[in-house]
């Protein structure tokens, strides 16, 4: 049997349908069952445990065999990620996948307490003697209903990135293809780590990729670093999370969100990454 931690999120939502196309029924652990069912279908599996809750965890664990494991961004995260963690062992869980981030972010002293977290958190992961499995995707596309009003009212996306910087994007419905393949047949991919992107593009291109699909003019704005704090903090965003999107934007000016690496996905999913345009037509009623 397969859990799903975090399924009510982009990502655990993704693997939650890939995984029912599939064939599979998995487990939904939640904090809110009603919202479980809005968000995955009235015939979704759930079991109601908080992130806090061991006891509750390793309930809503028991027969399973392999889980899921996504968290929100949030400075809880290695608490939490680790009750799962003990949970699962006391439920004699065999296997955990967990999505995590970037490697150049993921360090004990990074900026970014999400940084922190993430190392935190595998170092663990790595000393617990279950056998894992690390998903590092690349910068998701879905970031971009972030900006549905100002694309939707204005005609704008403002980001803190030139409009020429190369960067891979990817479709959050290609970690649930990835994820959900490696769920189903675990063994192969033990102890191993997989980052994976779409094809590289721009932000300049992905205005653009909006305006074709729009039918409308759509501007990219870059930010400058400063220009994108300011305009979080007035937004009432917590200082941690705006460090957080502070660094990642560091990192990437630097060049680390860019490099392309596809075949992850065309190995393990055995189709392309999905594109900038796929994204937009899909999700065309979000942003119109």
């Amino acid at each position: 049997m397969i859990a799903v931690v975090g399924a009510t999120g982009n990502t655990g939502r993704a693997v939650v349908k890939e995984l029912k196309a599939l064939g599979q029924d998995p487990v939904c652990i939640v904090r809110n069952a009603q919202k479980a069912q809005e968000v995955l279908g009235p015939d979704a599996k759930t079991a109601v445990a908080e992130l806090t809750d061991g006891g509750a965890l390793e309930k809503a664990l028991q027969g399973v065999t392999s889980v899921f494991v996504v968290t929100g961004h949030n400075p809880q995260m290695v608490e939490q990620q680790n009750n799962v963690l003990d949970a699962a062992l006391q439920a004699g869980v065999e296997y955990l996948v967990r999505v995590s981030g970037n490697r150049q972010l993921i360090a004990s002293d990074s900026e970014s307490v999400i940084g922190r977290g993430h190392h935190a958190i595998e170092e663990r992961l790595r000393a617990s003697g279950i056998k894992w499995i690390i998903l590092r995707p690349g910068l998701f596309m879905q970031n971009t209903f972030t900006q549905a009003a100002s694309i939707k009212n204005d005609g704008k996306i403002a980001q803190p990135f030139t409009a020429d910087l190369p960067l891979a994007f990817i479709d959050v419905r290609d970690t649930g293809a990835v994820g959900a393949r490696v769920l189903l047949d675990p063994a192969p991919h033990i102890g191993k780590i997989y980052e994976f992107t779409g094809v590289r593009s721009n932000y300049g291109e992905f205005a653009e990729v909006f305006s074709q699909v729009l039918g409308r003019k759509i501007t990219y704005v870059p930010l400058t670093v400063e220009q994108n704090a300011q305009a979080m903090k007035a937004r009432g965003m917590p200082d941690w999370l705006i460090a957080h999107l502070v660094t990642v934007g560091k990192l990437a000016a630097n060049g680390v969100l860019s490099s392309e690496k596809t075949e992850p996905i065309r190995d393990i999913a055995k189709r392309a990454p999905l594109t900038t345009r796929q994204f937009v037509e899909d999700f065309k009623a979000v942003f119109s």
